[in-house]
């Protein structure tokens, strides 16, 4: 393929804003929030009973046990599944690990974790080890000298896990005046840059995450006019990524965890700053009612284009948070009919099976960085436990990136040798193929897939059957296709190649699983007996 070629195809699906933008920022040029304003938030009106605690989310078990509180003590981090000691004083701008781990050890999330044990066991080591971590990053990380630590994504994300560990140690902060200050301090310097640095050149959920730290800034500040410039922007960029199934537009799994609970930690902020009204935009209760329906009765995180299970709260959390604090009972929704996932669910004698199948477009076409070719692939969990997978994303920046993004990587369909997708560098897609629901019922499935280029069509079917499950794919047009599984456990038998294959369930870590991949044909039938698990209660 000519880089030429993909560089021009890739850049056709921008929108001409992204490009100017893009230039606009290499020239040295600020996105601000508006054109000539510059927040001026006063330190003395900050006030975190405007930010109240989400304990629900805060302190998820399944969030809190990807952190050892005694290995912080020490100064040791692990985050990915990857661990490096620190020094306080220097490691903020060491190259540590990947730029993904530097740009999580700057969210500060592992400050919650202290929080609780400090709460859980009256331990003042614990809070006094989130309080110097705080302070050592504002000591090191002065905005003039930039880097990972002012990067906008970064802040947005960053300024929750300060808040919140504000909140929930409310009681035993209140009292340090100079700690209160310095923190309030750095907020307010954050707050502004962020104001003067929007990522209006990547758009997606990076421009969201964005608004939505800018409208809890402006409500913890009590700045009404940067709160009123900030939220219409915000509703409008909720209404276009949030599809009407509750579905982030970039159909990742994992993100539209993260966008959840972001969406909720600023609507019960605007909520308690009188401004609750503006919260019902947000739809949390399309977001509860996919999350619910795509994760009902598994145990983790389905893997549909970049995702991971480490990363986002879990679905528990959440949907206790949104419960309890507005009141939204999640509904099952077997097709999500905007994003193009559909849900089957069957009770069997070898237990309680689902499978998620995906027969949608593969995301926005002016934000095409985290997708994978896995347009028609599937996921089928038997008793929670996963049995037929994607393969995961592993990483961002290293060197099997693009391999995990491969369609054989996924259980899915490859026409006459092609790639679904161009995929071509970590966070790039040129010309990509596009699928569609055709038909679906509580057992059965049918989508097509439209080969990039519009020229061949490829039909699957998946029908839950009572001992197991039937897929029959069929390409009509010339040529042939390779239908690939991919096996968490229990590996059938079954006519066809049979290789390994790296499966990563989380980020930073993964194992060789079986791959079966079918001999190339017009078309395919395949029957899996499903395997015995434990019984999980849906």
């Amino acid at each position: 393929m000519s880089k030429l070629r993909l560089y021009i195809d890739t850049a056709l699906h921008l929108k001409p804003s992204q490009i100017a933008y893009r230039i606009w920022r290499k020239l040295g040029g600020s996105m601000r929030l508006h054109v000539g304003y510059r927040p001026c938030p006063d330190a003395n009106k900050a006030d975190i009973r405007r930010v109240p605690a989400l304990s629900e989310i805060d302190f998820d078990p399944v969030f809190l046990a990807r952190f050892d509180v005694n290995a912080l003590l020490d100064d040791r981090v692990e985050l990915l599944n990857h661990e490096e000691r620190m020094d306080w004083r220097e490691s903020w701008h060491a190259e540590l690990s990947t730029p993904l781990w530097r740009f999580n050890l700057h969210y500060h999330e592992y400050l919650l974790p202290l929080a609780k044990a400090f709460l859980d066991e009256g331990d003042k080591r614990y809070l006094d080890k989130a309080k110097a971590i705080v302070g050592s990053w504002i000591d090191a990380c002065p905005r003039e000298r930039g880097g990972v630590a002012w990067d906008p994504y970064v802040i947005s994300m960053r300024i929750v896990s300060w808040l919140a560990f504000r909140a929930e140690l409310d009681d035993a902060l209140r009292t340090d005046d100079a700690f209160c200050e310095r923190i309030n301090a750095s907020l307010a310097e954050q707050y502004v840059h962020l104001s003067q640095h929007l990522e209006k050149d990547l758009l997606a959920n990076h421009y969201l995450e964005n608004l939505k730290a800018l409208a809890i800034l402006a409500c913890y500040f009590g700045d009404r006019k940067t709160l009123e410039l900030a939220l219409p922007m915000l509703k409008t960029q909720v209404n276009e990524q949030v599809l009407d199934d509750g579905m982030h537009f970039e159909l990742s799994p994992m993100y539209q965890k993260i966008v959840l609970e972001d969406l909720m930690r600023a609507a019960i902020v605007l909520r308690d700053s009188g401004f609750g009204e503006h919260a019902e935009a947000f739809k949390l209760q399309q977001m509860c009612d996919c999350l619910y329906s795509m994760e009902r009765g598994i145990d983790r995180t389905p893997l549909f284009n970049d995702c991971g299970d480490n990363v986002a709260k879990s679905r528990d959390a959440l949907l206790l948070c949104a419960r309890e604090r507005f009141g939204v009972v999640p509904e099952f929704h077997g097709v999500l009919k905007n994003s193009g996932y559909c849900i089957l669910e069957r009770q069997t004698k070898a237990g309680f099976v689902k499978v998620i199948f995906d027969a949608g477009k593969p995301g926005p076409a002016y934000a095409m960085g985290h997708v994978h070719c896995d347009a028609l692939s599937f996921e089928c969990f038997v008793d929670g436990e996963p049995w037929i997978v994607n393969c995961g994303t592993f990483a961002y920046q290293d060197a099997k990136r693009l391999e995990f993004k491969k369609t054989h990587s996924h259980s899915t369909v490859m026409v006459n040798g092609e790639e679904q997708h161009e995929c071509w560098a970590p966070f790039r897609v040129a010309r990509y193929s596009t699928g569609a629901v055709e038909d679906s019922a509580a057992t059965i499935v049918r989508g097509a897939l439209l080969q990039c280029g519009g020229k061949c069509k490829v039909v699957r079917e998946i029908v839950l059957e009572a001992d197991g499950l039937r897929v029959v794919d069929h390409l009509v047009g010339d040529g042939c296709i390779e239908s690939a599984f991919v096996f968490a456990r229990d590996v059938p038998e079954a006519d066809g190649q049979i290789d390994e294959v790296a499966y990563a369930p989380e980020f930073g870590v993964y194992r060789d699983s079986c791959r079966i991949i079918s001999q190339p044909a017009n078309s395919h039938e395949v029957y899996f007996t499903y395997p015995r698990y434990k019984k999980a209660v849906v």
